[in-house]
């Protein structure tokens, strides 16, 4: 298929979140990793990242080039990507692995054909996520660092274009969240900041943003048709109990 962003429902220079998958390799072995992103069409069949320098998605897109834009209907996926991690006190170590396929991309001949399960192949094998709408495979085409300062301090980060190759649109879905998932979503994204503050025993950003997750939180429940978003809320109350303060 060929890109037209109209097609996908996307406006320039509008911010979209969405599921960024990379990877990595390790004693031959491919290595999935799927994290939150935001994402701006700056151009045709260009967008752009921006990953902070800390973290896995950078380290695979440095190294690697190729990523992949998950389109993702499932607020509770979202919830799974970023609250993973490999000192996990929940059991939440990796993105389930059993939610990629991997494409098979030739460098030389393009892009070849979609496996279900990693399988065995020569050519670069980038994982994307079987439940996504529509995924966007992508290369990085240029790399600017940055410095942003807020008031959780100063981080490194590095702003990535990246061409799109490929579009992969698996159904019809201009997906807007509902209030509940959006709630959902402020909460997932404001716990990886809650434990920021947590590592920089900040109490005072530290109870900001737990006031706001718990207030969000109250009126997902009060909502409360939202099977997903009640599912993600359930998983950052059991985050946010794994932290101390």
């Amino acid at each position: 298929m060929e890109f037209n962003h109209h097609k996908l429902g996307l406006k320039k220079h509008y911010l979209y979140e969405v599921l960024a998958t990379t990877y990595s390799i390790s004693e031959g072995k491919i290595i999935p990793n799927t994290a939150c992103m935001g994402i701006r069409l700056i151009k045709d069949k260009v967008i752009n990242v921006r990953p902070y320098h800390n973290t896995r998605t950078y380290e695979n897109i440095k190294l690697n080039k190729y990523i992949a834009i998950n389109f993702i209907e499932n607020i509770y996926l979202y919830a799974l990507a970023a609250l993973k991690d490999i000192k996990s006190k929940i059991d939440l170590y990796i993105f389930p692995e059993n939610l990629y396929s991997f494409l098979e991309i030739d460098e030389k001949t393009g892009i070849e054909k979609v496996y279900n399960e990693m399988g065995h192949s020569e050519n670069i094998l980038l994982p994307f996520i079987n439940d996504s709408w529509a995924v966007l495979i992508c290369k990085s085409i240029k790399e600017e660092q940055i410095v942003k300062e807020n008031e959780l301090g100063k981080s490194f980060l590095s702003e990535f274009e990246l061409n799109i190759i490929k579009v992969i649109k698996f159904k019809e879905s201009f997906k807007l969240f509902n209030r509940a998932e959006n709630l959902a979503l402020e909460s997932i994204l404001l716990a990886t900041r809650l434990k920021i503050a947590y590592n920089k025993k900040d109490q005072r950003l530290y109870s900001k943003y737990l006031d706001i997750i718990n207030k969000n939180v109250e009126n997902v429940r009060r909502f409360g048709k939202n099977l997903n978003a009640l599912k993600a809320i359930d998983l950052v109350e059991k985050y946010i109990k794994s932290l101390e303060i």
